[in-house]
């Protein structure tokens, strides 16, 4: 009994679960998929990334500036040979390098890649850590660098190439002699790879930076929580032409996704060179949330919740119904292995009825007379029409057994001029009055009950001897009997 009701309410808990989950998962789609406030989010994450970008640049000028002032960084441009200032170029780059690795506010955002010195033509005497760029000119590939130095100021750059392996974010600044003179520049790169943006973000955004190179556009770093499949598809159709418009015009752009599940927003790097070189794009998911994982576990913690509840209440039921049904079955069994007296002592709110009418089947079959007084005495049945029955079938036995007898005429004639009324209510008043007298309980006989049957059956006496018939109340030793008068 209890694992069918566990069971049952079980399969409701989980009917419910389902129900509740399809329901809710479809109401949080139509909010999470919020399209207004998500390429409200991308657009925040690019700007973001952009900033930051153009910050770091910015403190990397400025203190390249600060290293443009000592004096012996113009030594390389005084020395008499070739040779000497290449040798001395390298010593000078290895010496800001290694300034730039001691400064914390350098070496946690910006660490150097290379440190070079350039002439005002753009000719590279040397760098750090090695004696490749000695005599190239870095003014034919990145003329922009020559512009500045020439100047006399500060600047920033992308430089990207493959076939130089080149990928640096280049920040230079103008060296000038005791005269005020521009001698020179120095050029001081740091990697842009997808460490440096992961840095960048902290890695809570997918930031991608595309760069225009000659087959097209080219992802050239990217945090580290861009999957590859979205990074190989902004640069193709649909996405690219929204991409090379962002550069073309200097404008953010929202761009054209190629898959449904991302919104691309587009941001060109300002700050380095014509703020055309480069373009950061923010990917947010179409959605703010995966309703699924939001509502898989809450409702399956309340559905297992509901699965204990269920088991508990199923159990205590279970017990409430099964120990009584086992103690009606364990007594049966007794009653028909002989034990006819036994009878069942149940108190139940459900059982109770089915418990009663076993006993008093069990005592009529077994010829015992059943106790139906209460604790009181009183008899316990309810007020019915027979409660009087007995006496009427003691009058029927007399009449038929002194069926010669006369009848007074003068009580036949006082019975039938009697007003109906007053008869009912006398002949009522004595027979309780007799049935007391005899110490026989009358508390569950009615008067309307004893009118009613005697009604009946004086209709029935009256069709049996073809006159009108009323009663007369007769005590005969222990025994209240009504007899039947006709009358004249």
């Amino acid at each position: 009994m209890r694992w069918k009701i566990i069971a049952l309410n079980s399969v409701v808990v989980i009917i419910v679960g389902v129900l509740l989950y399809a329901l809710l998962h479809a109401q949080l789609n139509s909010v999470i998929a919020n399209r207004t406030l998500i390429q409200t989010e991308a657009k925040s994450a690019a700007v973001a990334a952009d900033t930051q970008l153009q910050l770091d640049a910015l403190r990397v000028e400025r203190w390249l500036d600060t290293q443009t002032d000592d004096p012996v960084l113009r030594e390389p441009f005084l020395a008499g040979t070739q040779s000497a200032r290449f040798e001395a170029a390298s010593l000078q780059c290895n010496r800001v390098k290694a300034a730039a690795d001691a400064n914390p506010s350098i070496q946690a955002r910006t660490p150097p890649a290379i440190v070079a010195l350039v002439d005002p033509s753009g000719i590279c005497l040397g760098r750090n850590g090695s004696n490749l760029m000695r005599g190239e000119d870095l003014s034919r590939s990145h003329p922009r660098l020559k512009e500045v130095i020439t100047r006399g100021g500060t600047g920033s750059d992308i430089w990207y190439s493959r076939q130089l392996s080149q990928q640096w974010m280049v920040s230079y600044a103008a060296i000038r002699d005791s005269a005020d003179k521009v001698i020179g520049g120095i050029v001081f790169g740091t990697p842009l790879n997808d460490e440096r943006i992961t840095k960048t973000t902290a890695g809570s955004n997918n930031i991608l930076v595309v760069v225009p190179v000659e087959q097209g556009l080219e992802v050239i770093a990217k945090t580290g929580s861009v999957a590859p499949d979205l990074a190989s598809s902004i640069v193709i159709a649909p996405s690219a032409p929204s991409l090379q418009n962002a550069l073309k015009n200097g404008q953010a752009t929202l761009v054209d996704s190629a898959s449904s599940n991302w919104i691309l927003y587009a941001q060109p790097l300002g700050g380095f060179g014509d703020s055309k070189q480069a373009v950061i794009v923010a990917a947010e998911p179409s959605a703010l949330a995966d309703p699924t994982s939001l509502l898989v576990w809450p409702i399956l913690g309340v559905v297992l919740l509901g699965f204990v509840l269920v088991a508990i209440i199923g159990v205590l039921l279970g017990n409430y119904i099964s120990k009584p049904v086992e103690d009606l079955e364990e007594g049966l069994l007794q009653i028909l292995n002989g034990r006819t007296d036994l009878r069942f002592e149940i108190e139940h709110a459900v059982l109770g009825g089915v418990v009663f009418r076993i006993n008093t089947l069990l005592n009529q079959l077994m010829g015992v007379t059943e106790d139906d007084t209460d604790d009181e005495g009183r008899p316990s049945q309810s007020p019915s029409t027979n409660a009087f029955q007995g006496a009427l079938e003691v009058d029927e036995k007399a009449s038929q057994g002194a069926a010669s007898d006369a009848v007074d005429p003068r009580v036949a004639a006082a019975l039938a001029a009697e007003p109906a009324d007053d008869y009912y209510r006398r002949i009522f008043r004595e027979y309780i009055d007799a049935k007391r007298s005899i110490g026989d309980p009358v508390d569950h006989i009615q008067e309307a009950s004893f009118v009613e049957r005697i009604r009946q059956r004086e209709t029935e006496m009256g069709g049996r001897t073809g006159k009108p018939v009323r009663y007369q109340v007769q005590l005969r030793g222990k025994e209240v009997v009504l007899i039947a008068v006709p009358l004249p």
